[in-house]
């Protein structure tokens, strides 16, 4: 199958990802939980990811944080930090009209549950200094924390994040980022985007297995997290409250040693796949020339303000129906809503939703000529 979905998961993965998760199978014990050979294993492997996630996004291994996935990042990150006393008076959260349902119902659920307001800032697609303007217009002195996107997972669109941040923190607001479909595509550090805490996904951009995603909380920041599970950590038994420190005050029970050798390996193989932009302007040149195509939020020359993704619909044909023809041709893409209903609010496609195409590290010329030949 020729796979355009890497905005879901990037695909496949490499034999060094698989051959890492086999021997981790085969050859580790729990890590942290006793001190013979195969539980030490465990804890190297544990470590070595932390490690080469560090390298990757300019942090230290007691920085990154493991998590299941971006999303499980994303709660951690909005409630634990919410929740502290320090954030108690401030009684606003800042998204952006971009936001995935990782973000939005989080968000949600935090506003509801302590009787907050929860504000949005629109992005402007063609324009950051129009997005910034909005963005200065929304945030005021009761914004407690600004969570946003890095990137649209429906039409790609980087935000002016360091921009961003750079206002947030002279509020004395706490910046989360969601960096769910930019980690891999392009650099990024809490350090020089100026924001507090990344989340990521794993298995997307980073060719790591899925159920993997980690977070990295910049140190300058001296955040503190409530937490909102608690557990087993193999270490102070006899204490009723998880430890104070990261990253173990955020990781609970036994951790995923297949999926963290896994997405170590993919850390230390990755390499930033510029190939794929110049496939990408490619694709968008010839479906911008086809009058049975309409386009969403897609670049009209910046090429640097976008990850590979393009959304788009056959004129008078449903979403679902074009990802089912080019399924039965062999082609993966996805239709509908992404999870992302505020991003289709933006871009106006509530309606019926979008085909949304995305390129990944191992896509070719020649599928693309494909692909458009079979729409």
């Amino acid at each position: 199958m020729i796979y355009f979905d890497n905005a879901a998961t990037g695909f496949p993965k490499s034999e060094n990802v698989f051959e890492a998760m086999k021997t981790a199978y085969f050859g580790s014990g729990n890590a942290g939980r006793s001190g013979h050979d195969l539980a030490n294993e465990g804890s190297l492997i544990i470590y070595n990811c932390r490690k080469r996630a560090g390298v990757l996004f300019g942090c230290e291994p007691e920085q990154v944080v493991l998590t299941k996935n971006a999303t499980e990042a994303l709660n951690l990150s909005i409630k634990g930090v919410f929740n502290k006393g320090r954030l108690k008076n401030k009684s606003e959260v800042l998204i952006s009209s971009l936001e995935h349902n990782s973000v939005l119902r989080p968000v949600h659920k935090l506003c509801t549950s302590n009787n907050i307001a929860r504000k949005q800032f629109e992005v402007d697609l063609y324009d950051d200094n129009k997005t910034v303007d909005n963005f200065k217009r929304a945030i005021n002195k009761n914004t407690a924390i600004v969570v946003a996107v890095h990137a649209s997972n429906v039409c790609g669109r980087i935000l002016p994040i360091k921009r961003l941040a750079e206002i947030a923190s002279s509020y004395g607001a706490v910046f989360i980022l969601d960096a769910a479909q930019t980690a891999g595509y392009i650099p990024v550090s809490t350090e020089k985007l100026g924001v507090d805490i990344i989340c990521m996904s794993g298995h997307k951009g980073l060719y790591g297995p899925m159920g993997t995603g980690l977070m990295t909380v910049n140190q300058g920041s001296k955040l503190y997290f409530d937490t909102i599970m608690e557990g087993g950590t193999g270490i102070g038994s006899f204490e009723r409250d998880m430890p104070e420190f990261l990253p173990e005050r955020l990781e609970y029970g036994t951790q995923n040693n297949c999926g963290f050798a896994g997405l170590a390996a993919a850390c230390e193989e990755h390499s930033y796949p510029t190939e794929v932009f110049a496939l990408f302007a490619y694709l968008l040149e010839k479906m911008r020339m086809r009058d049975d195509i309409i386009l969403y939020g897609a670049p009209k020359d910046n090429l640097v303000d976008y990850v590979p993704v393009l959304l788009f619909n056959k004129r008078n044909v449903a979403s679902e129906e074009t990802a089912a023809r080019l399924n039965e041709k062999g082609i993966a893409v996805r239709a509908g809503y992404h999870c992302a209903p505020l991003a289709h609010t933006a871009l106006g496609t509530i309606k019926n939703g979008g085909v949304r195409i995305s390129l990944g590290r191992s896509n070719t010329a020649e599928e693309v000529y494909f692909l458009l030949s079979v729409l």
